[in-house]
């Protein structure tokens, strides 16, 4: 029986994804902010600590464990190093003066910090398949809840864009759509797994709840999205086509299905607004934005190149450097990001952190887990928006980390130690 402590910490990482969205519930002590979400995790670092002492644990570090722990240390590190070489202060075209030690120490707190700590709590106490499964359902039961609310949002007109795109209580459509996409592989994938046994009340459950995550996907309009959802699926049966010989016709069948539906889904767009837009090299669209985006990184990057501009800082060195790269007046001011996770990170985290990424991203395929499918689809949507540096996205990024860490564990104790087979004496 575990120790009461340790098992109330459990109790708080299993309810701890209804608290990814909690960001937007913001408090101040001694004059520093924090968010509801960052108190959680400092509450639950606390007691695990507590509980090491208390209930006599000790800290698990096998050679795989230390090697991600490596990985996220030098995130941090990046992410420090690029906060303390920002400036005191910004001087943005608005005239405003913007305070960029407060803003960037407040991101790395909230963004990196704070997500790091639940990353480590989850290496410790996650032991079991059984942990990491009821967990990654709690994730996608949370991210039902957020569709449901920004369907409720919806109904009030608070929750849709100016063009009709729900993002719920988000301050962007593509916000909800980053949110949900990890939840929509993950509760594909255990719906895949059941096969061909006889449907449960927990299946019910999950086919209800991906009916409504893909039906918001589908009104945020996000194309990045969408393309996530699919580049992971193609990459999950791509996988297996390789792993499984003889199943590759069956395989093939479905990575023909998968391309076909996508094909369909693009077919309904083609002529829509936004997918007109969408093909607009020329004029004011979100192509046309992401390129100066691209344009504007590329040369924050040469100036910036080992330390980055800082956490929370791309909009403030956006706004002043667009003009001089562009040679013009940018097409949109506020741009809070990179829309790429790898600019993402050498922005925000500097060379080193963008390293620790890669190198992160190494470790998590050395063996198969299948959270990876969720990580698939954060790197795929991560080509062309920002599935990380934000509070409930940073964490859901370690959520699905540590998950891949504690199933590739118990694979390597599997293997090591495999069941003797007794035979029957006749």
């Amino acid at each position: 029986m575990k120790p009461p402590l340790s098992q109330f910490v459990r109790k708080l990482l299993f309810i701890s994804p209804f608290l990814f969205p909690a960001y937007f519930l913001r408090f101040q002590a001694f004059g520093i902010p924090f968010t509801a979400t960052e108190l959680f995790i400092y509450l639950v670092f606390g007691l695990w600590i507590l509980s090491l002492f208390q209930d006599h644990h000790q800290v698990v570090w096998d050679k795989k464990t230390r090697w991600y722990w490596y990985a996220a240390f030098f995130i941090l590190a990046g992410a420090t190093l690029g906060a303390l070489a920002a400036p005191e202060f910004i001087s943005l075209p608005s005239g405003e003066l913007l305070n960029a030690k407060r803003t960037t120490l407040g991101v790395w707190k909230g963004w990196v910090m704070a997500p790091i700590l639940y990353f480590a709590v989850l290496t410790q106490v996650l032991k079991t398949e059984k942990d990491v499964e009821k967990i990654l359902r709690y994730f996608v039961y949370s991210a039902t809840l957020v569709c449901l609310l920004a369907y409720g949002f919806g109904l009030f007109g608070a929750g849709v864009t100016i063009d009709l795109r729900l993002r719920g209580f988000y301050e962007s459509a593509n916000y909800l759509a980053l949110y949900i996409v990890p939840a929509i592989l993950i509760n594909i994938y255990f719906l895949l797994r059941r096969g061909a046994a006889p449907p449960s009340h927990q299946d019910y459950i999950g086919l209800s709840t991906l009916v409504v995550l893909l039906y918001s996907l589908f009104f945020t309009q996000s194309y990045a999205a969408i393309i996530g959802v699919f580049g992971a699926l193609g990459l999950y049966a791509f996988y297996f086509f390789l792993k499984n010989p003889k199943q590759r016709k069956k395989i093939g069948l479905a990575l023909m299905v998968l391309g076909a539906t996508f094909v369909v889904i693009i077919a309904t767009q083609v002529n829509t607004p936004k997918f007109r837009q969408f093909l607009d090299f020329k004029n004011r669209s979100s192509t046309t934005v992401r390129l100066e985006i691209y344009q504007t990184s590329y040369h924050l990057i040469k100036s910036h190149v080992f330390t980055g501009v800082g956490p929370g800082l791309f909009q403030a060195n956006y706004q002043v450097n667009a003009p001089e790269v562009l040679q013009r007046a940018p097409l949109e001011w506020n741009m809070p990001h990179s829309h790429n996770i790898f600019i993402g990170f050498w922005l925000n985290a500097g060379l080193i952190g963008l390293l620790a990424f890669l190198f992160l991203i190494v470790l998590c395929h050395t063996s198969f887990a299948y959270p990876l499918i969720a990580l698939w689809g954060i790197l795929v949507h991560g080509l062309f928006d920002m599935p990380f540096w934000k509070n409930d996205l940073a964490m859901i990024f370690w959520l699905i980390i540590a998950s891949v860490l504690v199933l590739q564990k118990l694979d390597v104790k599997k293997s090591r130690n495999p069941k003797s087979k007794i035979r029957k004496k006749s």
